[in-house]
């Protein structure tokens, strides 16, 4: 960014372009900006790593960020497949049919180009010295078991690869938890499907230079449990080790919003943050509620979280876990959100809930979804939302994943039938279509007002709520409902509805859903103008 500046940091000579980084020091052209940057790195870096008894090592910002201040960008050190997942390829990190095998080691991939992959090499190179031919014959079958050896694998051989670099992160990494004894049940777990299968059947302690010992094994295992970062690539969420990344501190409510393009993570701020905050990430789903979180948190990261949502009984006026009383009717919650034994209580008569009674509540609605969202139709899951809607918040977490299915369905029938065939029972849909995409949205605006962690739902929502504007603006027009002018407004609405939702997708992949979803926006938006100008609203 040019304006007029102050004296080049490097050279002292008259500048005008301020440093990329901090926007304060300013530089007079390219050979100075590098000259001088030796010097101004540490001052320039928006973060440090601070540490805390009860939290460990974490970012911490040097100085007051705005929204969208650049905090860091960089590529992993060690980037694989989550210890559970479904067969993938392991170059792209796409689905795999299982019919194309890596001629050298056997392992599904989607095609030759991934052979060689860097990513890939690792394993490559273990399975074809171990002589293992794998053998993954069903791909649809949920996740397999063998692709938990994956990561670990790839730490593995590029500590013994770059083993300056590996201790230099390893030893700045979170290590608090890496002592868990043997009778932990994820070590139990991890000794049998990770550590006997790199050691008998992938052989990796005789592989050279690499260090295959169990406890190395385990160290590896554990340093991915506590510090590995979701990933999302174009095909699918992996798990990652980022030099400096991998140190963002947990929070259900993050100030950061990541991005990852051509192999690398950047992280901006996603909320102001002042000097001396950390520099928080989130590791769960954000669309869960309270219990659920901090359940998955403690078994996944061994981290009980304390932040300002789940310390909030209402959830940020969400009533995300919100129970119904059966006296009243009024809105039950958790009495002490931070305490997992203290019972519920009623807002308006005081009546409690004992803490199995909610649990109980919470794993049959989840089950229920769970099979209605297997086979979505409109009167399952409004039979659903009626079944349950005395006894829960109708913002209920697992409801809310129940609006967001029928969002989409509402109206799909008769979407491409003409005016004439669409009947009573179609506008009715298209109201509750409405409605459901309101609310939808406005519980995800007070959960995650950057849209960071729900892209593709919110993205989504938008898209569908403008075909409810476009769909009853037209009708009403024909009908002469609306006058001229306000036919307009409600068309550049629906407009201004896509290209919300392609903001929210601009940083997707073509060949992706979500891109896939911003072509379409687009195209949708130069429909409508082109309809506005025919009937001269231009």
């Amino acid at each position: 960014m040019c304006e007029e500046g102050g004296p080049c940091g490097a050279c002292g000579h008259a500048a005008h372009t301020k440093c990329t980084g901090c926007r304060t020091v300013f530089y007079c052209g390219r050979q100075c900006q590098k000259k001088g940057w030796s010097d101004h790195k540490d001052v320039c870096r928006p973060f440090t790593i601070n540490k805390k008894k009860e939290l460990g090592r974490l970012l911490v910002a040097t100085r007051d960020l705005e929204v969208d201040d650049l905090i860091l960008t960089e590529a992993p050190l060690v980037l694989g497949p989550k210890q559970e997942t479904e067969p993938i390829c392991l170059g792209c990190y796409r689905r795999v049919s299982g019919k194309y095998r890596c001629s050298r080691c056997t392992w599904p991939l989607c095609g030759p180009k991934c052979e060689v992959s860097p990513d890939h090499q690792p394993e490559c190179d273990v399975t074809k010295a171990a002589g293992v031919t794998i053998s993954i014959d069903d791909t649809d079958g949920g996740p397999h078991h063998l692709y938990e050896v994956i990561t670990a694998l790839r730490c593995l051989v590029f500590a013994g690869r770059e083993p300056k670099r590996w201790r230099t992160c390893a030893e700045r990494f979170n290590t608090r938890y890496l002592q868990q004894g043997a009778g932990w049940p994820q070590h139990r777990h991890n000794q049998e499907l990770v550590v006997n299968v790199l050691r008998d059947r992938f052989r990796l302690h005789q592989y050279p230079g690499v260090d295959g010992s169990e406890a190395a094994i385990h160290t590896v295992l554990g340093l991915l449990q506590i510090n590995q970062v979701p990933t999302k690539t174009s095909y699918s969420e992996v798990q990652a080790l980022y030099p400096m990344a991998s140190l963002a501190s947990h929070s259900c409510m993050p100030n950061t919003k990541p991005v990852w393009k051509d192999g690398k993570l950047t992280l901006r701020a996603s909320d102001p943050i002042k000097r001396g905050e950390a520099i928080t990430f989130i590791y769960t789903d954000i669309l869960w509620g309270t219990r659920a979180r901090r359940d998955h948190l403690r078994q996944t990261r061994l981290l009980t979280c304390s932040c300002q949502r789940c310390a909030d009984p209402t959830e940020l006026n969400t009533y995300f876990s919100a129970l119904l009383c059966r006296r009243c009717g009024n809105n039950v919650l958790p009495t002490s959100p931070l305490d997992d034994y203290d019972p519920w209580t009623c807002e308006s008569c005081s009546s409690q809930i004992s803490v199995e009674e909610v649990l109980r509540t919470n794993l049959a609605l989840g089950a229920a979804v769970e099979v209605a969202l297997a086979k979505p139709s409109i009167p399952s899951l409004e039979a659903l939302q009626q079944e349950w809607t005395p006894r829960v918040h109708t913002n209920h977490y697992h409801l809310h994943a129940v609006k967001h299915s029928l969002l989409q369905l509402y109206g799909r029938s008769k979407e491409k039938a003409s005016d004439q065939e669409k009947d009573a029972a179609h506008w009715i849909e298209i109201a509750k279509k409405e409605k459901s995409c309101k609310e939808f949205l406005t519980v995800c605006s007070r959960l995650d007002p950057s849209t960071a962690q729900t892209i593709p739902f919110v993205g989504l929502t938008f898209y569908e709520y403008h075909k409810t504007i476009l769909q009853s603006a037209q009708k009403h027009f024909a009908q002469n409902k609306l006058t001229t002018q306000q036919l307009k407004k409600r068309m550049l609405l629906s407009k201004a509805l896509l290209k919300k939702a392609m903001e929210i997708f601009k940083h997707e992949e073509e060949d992706t859903p979500e891109g896939q979803l911003y072509v379409t926006c687009e195209q949708e938006v130069i429909r409508i103008g082109k309809w506005m100008l025919a009937v001269g609203l231009v």
